[in-house]
């Protein structure tokens, strides 16, 4: 069975860890908070990643600094277990509405770009509103997520 590792705060960490699941992962639970303890042990097929904090947006739908630090430093602190060709999906909270595009982007740009230099260039990723991922099991689809994935090196023949 694959192994899934969802990191984040209550109230989400466990409605997204019964959806992968129910999606066919077993799942490991790790609460980032200061006293969570031991880390995770791996190697993981899939890595759902929860915000950091409440405080997500600067309130224009941009993720607010700190919790983009917060992000990409605990992605880069769980790298090392997940298997080269992992699935990696990025939990983000609803913003305004004319904005949200924007901050995932950036999200999901800078996420690949620490993959690659953390020798994950075959993961791939998915930025996904925490809604969609703590919705009741009838209502949540992660076969249908839109994946972003490096581009493959150019190869010339002979």
């Amino acid at each position: 069975m694959p192994l899934a590792l969802v990191t984040g705060t209550p109230p989400h960490i466990g409605p997204a860890a019964a959806t992968l699941g129910r999606a066919g992962f077993d799942v490991v639970a790790w609460q980032t908070t200061a006293d969570a303890g031991a880390g995770p042990t791996g190697p993981f097929d899939c890595y759902l990643q929860l915000p950091c904090g409440p405080e997500n947006f600067d309130g224009r739908g941009r993720i607010a600094a700190p919790d983009l630090v917060c992000r990409i430093d605990g992605l880069a602190a769980v790298a090392g277990y997940l298997r080269a060709d992992a699935s990696v999906i990025l939990g983000v909270e609803d913003g305004d509405p004319s904005a949200p595009l924007a901050a995932s982007d950036l999200l999901a740009a800078v996420a690949l770009a620490l993959l690659e230099d953390l020798g994950r260039p075959a993961a791939r990723i998915a930025v996904l509103p925490v809604a969609d991922l703590c919705r009741p099991w009838a209502q949540a689809r992660l076969d249908d997520v839109q994946w972003e994935m490096p581009t493959p090196p150019l190869v010339s023949a002979p």
